[in-house]
């Protein structure tokens, strides 16, 4: 298979679901499902003439290769914008891309879904079409603390969000004390799960209202045995905060200031700001909070495009595609050739990649998992899984396939991998619900990744592997060592050394050896 063909085959994949996905912001012959199914369409046609070898048409391969990628991955490009807080970017594009108001309108609902559990609720409103999303007004005036305006809004009388606004009011009238009237609609919520099939999105609303409601009436007890099955999509510092009101009213103060303490661990910066001013009140000094934006995680991922194009000028300059593959990847040398088991090719081979789709790939997924790992650790942290999950997943491919693999490894992907590791050592040492969440997450996400290494021919298998391993040691060795920022500056420090050793040896082998290729 092709890499054209496999690229527009995980295209239409993407698309398909992200078909699935938008639908639930707008119907299906709306503007924003019908771009992306006929983007799917088009991209699995391309697919499967490639593979039949069937000619394809100048005007058919360009339409393709532009029509197709933006209108699939437009939906989750934008959402991932967002999630950066980048939203008057994505916002812009939004414009660019939909041109009718109902695609314009469900992007904007996205959006401001994102903004919501960005703790943005300003944006939220700012985004929202006038006159439209009801249940997502209610969740920023929730967010704001606005319960009087909140109370005026009308709740959905059908369909799942109709369980958002009646969950949404509980909270309300909890807040201004009408304990009685909050009771009655938590009962309305049950009542209409019951009716409406009983699904998970009713589920939550309701467990969390009966826990608020356990919460203000000061039965601590009630309140966990609601809350002691994780709840997906409810933040944990909002299952941490309604427990901490329970031992409030329950004139529980340690119980309180523990709980509060945790739930100020896991929530957002406007959410820490409140809840350090509770916390003042039990006498605890909330720490001292790393930046919000994962930017070793942007500037990795940064360096792995620039270093793609740096990969492409030396193809142009020297006449082979295999120039950059040459000069930094791993087992990619025959015998006799001048630095072919140079120790620096042990992280050079993470800079070099077997086209845009392998590069895509792994810059998409480090995004993801890195901002998850710089949440808990910080920048240096990051760079230390990297180094040392792409430097066991060379290793391990070396021990393994020596004399018998493939003649080159090349990619990011277990550096990458090395991250998703050490993050899993935090999440199995964790004991709250939300590191329970992420474990079984990263669990499914190792066993997909082990699989794909399985399937498709040309994936390295023992570099993945190796590069997981490599990033659990270190994840559990980080745990071991002080939990102080000088450990975690003192290894980023080295890994950037590690890195620009690495770089150096791979562009002075380039600048030395290039013309010869």
């Amino acid at each position: 298979m092709s890499q054209e063909a496999l690229l527009f085959v995980v295209l239409a994949v993407f698309g398909l679901y992200g078909v699935r996905w938008t639908q639930r912001l707008a119907p299906l012959w709306s503007e924003l499902p019908l771009k992306t199914l006929l983007a799917a369409t088009l991209c699995a046609l391309f697919a499967g003439l490639e593979l039949s070898t069937t000619p394809i048409t100048p005007l058919l391969r360009w339409t393709t290769f532009i029509v197709g990628p933006v209108y699939v991955l437009a939906p989750f490009s934008l959402t991932a914008l967002a999630r950066g807080r980048f939203y008057a970017l994505a916002t812009a594009l939004t414009r660019l891309l939909y041109w009718s108001p109902v695609g314009r309108a469900s992007m904007g609902r996205l959006i401001a879904q994102v903004a919501l559990q960005q703790d943005d609720p300003e944006v939220a409103l700012r985004l929202l079409p006038e006159g439209e999303g009801d249940v997502l007004r209610l969740q920023a005036y929730a967010l704001q603390e606005r319960w009087e305006d909140l109370l005026k809004l009308p709740v959905p009388e059908g369909g799942d969000n109709a369980f958002l606004g009646l969950a949404a009011r509980v909270q309300a009238l909890l807040a201004l004390g009408h304990e009685a009237t909050a009771e009655r609609e938590v009962d309305e919520l049950e009542s209409r799960w019951q009716r409406q099939g009983q699904g998970p999105l009713g589920y939550r609303a309701m467990t969390l209202s009966k826990a608020r409601l356990s919460a203000y009436r000061g039965d601590l007890a009630g309140a966990q045995r609601e809350l002691e099955t994780p709840l997906p999509g409810v933040p944990p510092y909002r299952v941490l905060e309604t427990l901490a009101f329970a031992a409030e009213r329950a004139h529980n103060p340690e119980a309180a200031g523990r709980l509060y303490a945790q739930a100020h661990a896991y929530a957002p910066p406007r959410q820490k700001e409140r809840l350090g001013v509770v916390l003042g009140r039990y006498g605890h000094v909330p720490e001292t909070e790393r930046p919000d934006r994962p930017l070793g995680t942007f500037a990795l991922a940064a360096s792995l495009g620039a270093l793609y194009l740096l990969q492409l000028w030396a193809a142009g300059r020297y006449g082979t595609p295999n120039a950059w593959a040459a000069a930094g990847g791993f087992l990619t040398l025959g015998p006799g050739v001048p630095g072919g088991d140079a120790p620096w090719r042990y992280l050079s081979y993470a800079f070099v990649h077997g086209g845009l789709i392998h590069v895509g790939l792994n810059v998409w997924v480090l995004l993801d998992i890195g901002r998850l790992y710089e949440a808990r650790r910080p920048w240096g942290g990051l760079l230390a899984a990297f180094v040392l999950g792409g430097a066991m997943g060379a290793y391990l491919t070396f021990i393994v396939q020596e004399g018998s693999g493939p003649p080159g490894v090349v990619g990011a992907s277990g550096g990458v991998l090395g991250i998703g590791g050490a993050l899993l050592a935090d999440a199995l040492r964790g004991r709250s619900a939300r590191d329970r969440l992420l474990t079984r997450s990263l669990v499914q996400w190792i066993a997909f990744i082990v699989i794909f290494s399985v399937a498709v021919p040309g994936v390295s298998l023992w570099g993945h592997v190796g590069g997981l391993v490599g990033g659990l040691l270190w994840g559990f060795i980080r745990q071991g060592l002080p939990q102080t920022p000088r450990v975690d500056l003192g290894v980023g420090v080295v890994s950037l050394v590690l890195l620009g050793y690495a770089l150096f040896g791979s562009v002075s082998w380039l600048l030395r050896y290039g013309l010869q290729l």
